[in-house]
């Protein structure tokens, strides 16, 4: 595969998001200026500093002359991790090196480096003269604006001026949303949030709905989204929310997953689920639940299997009863019984109004910009479980052989279904237009053309895993065909 270095610079500007295209063109390519670049950003993004400064100089060393921009687009990253290291000096040299040789590297890298590199020297003085820009083309990035309103937005904070920071930080993700870029749409939303918790803390529910939201429409990993979790928590523990118990859920049953210490706050929460399943919140899910009967009433038969499966898929806590009988019912389509099967006990009845309930984006973003709805901003449902559940349904919009699917799903064991779960996730939440689009091929595509599913969707949920780990989902995927 030969790589053109304008798309893969188009598609790093993604940053962890472009993980699926950046293992597809490792597996492909010959180019080891390439792959090393490559692995110089997953290691950044998987947060190990020493092989990213291994591999930045490994880049840096080479001399050809086809590797130029790589090679300053690693000078650039490494100033970024010898500041995370303390190594001011040796930050300094790399800085002043590639500011005095900035006109001799492409417009399109120089736009990449520009902003970060101007928030580098502006917080830490790395050298006495700014960077010269050859060009206002930077700017017109949203992804580089979302960074300069949130830079903007820490100077109000440094003057207590928190509504003009909650202001900026919105304006932020609107504008990282619109890259799309969901790291920097949740970094939005957390300095909104965080910051206005003692403020106002009805109004920090609205940005810590969406980005709970968002966390689990585009994230996996805890090691990612921890710092997120716990703003959410601080947010929804001040407004005594009912969902509490459901994010500290999701975050203890990951905690295996993270070398760091999970707070204690999510395990007493997680813990005490008699507290939080109390009267008050069987009172919630028997008024939820029937509001969402008339909502059964109108959905199509055919609609049903692929409506509980992808509630199924979404709770990281298997439900006891999902393996019983219910599985012949739903596909029955009979709606009377099934309506009749959820009734029976509250944990049926809170599945079924995770299977019957969504979450309105739209609505949400409009209490962003008008917080005169913030009263009604709480969610009963956890806004995490609805958008994992929107993923699979429209992964199955136009699913072929559902039966079948779902019956080979359920002979998958528990560890290997957590797995699929994250596979099948990843084949939507990853489905933009890239610059460089992945194929599969063998019995992978064979898998998508038998489902229905998209061949490239099924690419990129294939390629978001590692190498080693896609003979797993090769595995896996087998046993479907």
């Amino acid at each position: 595969m030969t790589s053109h270095i304008k798309d893969i610079v188009s598609i790093v500007r993604y940053g962890y998001y472009s993980n699926p295209i950046s293992n597809y063109i490792l597996s492909k390519t010959k180019e080891k200026s390439v792959e090393y670049y490559l692995l110089l950003l997953k290691n950044i993004w998987k947060k190990n500093k020493n092989m990213a400064i291994f591999y930045a100089n490994k880049i840096i060393a080479t001399t050809t002359t086809t590797t130029t921009i790589l090679r300053e687009l690693a000078r650039f990253e490494l100033i970024s991790l010898y500041v995370k290291n303390n190594q001011f000096d040796m930050a300094k040299k790399e800085c002043e090196y590639l500011r005095n040789n900035f006109k001799n590297i492409s417009e399109y890298a120089r736009n990449l480096m520009i902003p970060g590199l101007k928030l580098l020297n502006t917080k830490y003085n790395i050298l006495d003269k700014d960077f010269k820009a050859y060009s206002d083309n930077y700017e017109e990035n949203n992804v580089d604006k979302a960074i300069l309103k949130y830079s903007q937005a820490r100077e109000h904070i440094k003057n207590k001026e928190y509504n003009k920071a909650y202001e900026l930080f919105i304006e932020g993700y609107f504008l990282a949303k619109d890259f799309p870029h969901p790291t920097m749409m949740c970094n939005g939303l957390n300095g909104a949030a965080w910051w206005m918790r003692n403020e106002d803390k009805k109004k920090a529910l609205i940005p810590a709905n969406l980005l709970e939201y968002y966390i689990g429409y585009y994230f996996d990993d805890l090691n990612y989204t921890y710092n997120w979790f716990d703003t959410i928590f601080e947010v929804y523990k001040i407004n005594k929310s009912l969902n509490l118990f459901d994010i500290s859920s999701v975050v203890m049953n990951y905690k295996n997953n993270v070398s760091f210490e999970i707070k204690s706050d999510f395990e007493e929460v997680y813990n005490n689920k008699s507290f939080f399943r109390n009267r008050s919140f069987k009172k919630i899910i028997s008024h939820n639940f029937r509001d969402n009967l008339s909502i059964i009433e109108k959905v199509k038969n055919h609609k049903i299997p692929i409506l509980f499966f992808s509630t199924y898929t979404t709770l990281i806590e298997k439900p006891f009863f999902t393996k019983s009988h219910i599985l012949k019912l739903i596909f029955e389509g009979n709606k009377e019984k099934t309506i009749k099967y959820f009734s029976r006990d509250y944990e049926k009845m809170y599945f079924f109004n995770v299977m019957m309930s969504d979450f309105d984006l739209k609505k949400a973003e409009r209490r962003l910009l008008n917080s005169e709805d913030v009263e009604d901003s709480e969610y009963n449902i956890s806004p995490f479980y609805l958008a994992r559940k929107k993923l699979i349904t429209e992964l199955f919009k136009k699913t072929k052989n559902f039966k079948e699917f779902v019956f080979n799903y359920f002979k998958l064991s528990d560890e290997e279904m957590k797995i699929f779960d994250v596979f099948l996730r990843n084949c939507v939440r990853y489905d933009i237009k890239w610059p460089i689009t992945p194929y599969p091929k063998g019995k992978v595509r064979d898998f998508a053309i038998k489902y229905g599913l998209g061949q490239k969707r099924v690419a990129l949920g294939y390629y978001s895993f590692e190498d080693d780990e896609r003979v797993l989902i090769d595995d896996i995927i087998e046993r479907f065909l």
